[in-house]
């Protein structure tokens, strides 16, 4: 079993696995998220979100997200993060949660999987699952 250590190390060690990049970012200041995500949009394929103590108060993120045109999961270590309730849900591709740090992983690996299917996350896919949100390029070029 893997050693639960650092979640930043986490993440780059899964990215490199996945043979992507990821770039964390965390603040508990909204305003900053919100910069982020805009200032990120353009080299990001997609975003990970855990919004904490905003997923039911963050209609600026939300929006921001959404406004990024690119594919987003929602992530939540702890079922009880999550509280069966969300701002987030009718914007996001998916919600995981409840398996700690892991639950990062399965978000990644699920955006990864899903951008490298085309007639899944492709604008001009014909799958009747397709969720185009803007022009998503695979991870792994």
């Amino acid at each position: 079993m893997q050693q639960i250590g650092n979640l930043e190390d986490l993440l780059q060690g899964w990215a490199a696995d996945l043979g992507i990049e990821v770039e964390h970012f965390r603040s508990n200041h909204e305003g900053k998220l919100l910069e982020f995500v805009h200032e990120a949009r353009e080299r990001a394929d997609a975003f990970l979100v855990n919004p904490g103590g905003l997923v039911r108060v963050g209609e600026s993120l939300r929006h921001t997200l959404k406004d990024s045109k690119k594919p987003c999961a929602e992530i939540h270590m702890d079922n009880a993060e999550l509280n069966k309730k969300s701002i987030f849900s009718d914007s996001v591709l998916s919600i995981f949660s409840g398996f700690g740090p892991s639950t990062y992983l399965g978000a990644l690996t699920a955006l990864t999987l899903a951008l490298d299917e085309p007639s899944f996350l492709h604008p001009q896919g014909d799958s009747p699952y397709n969720r185009a949100h803007g022009a998503p390029r695979s991870l792994y070029q």
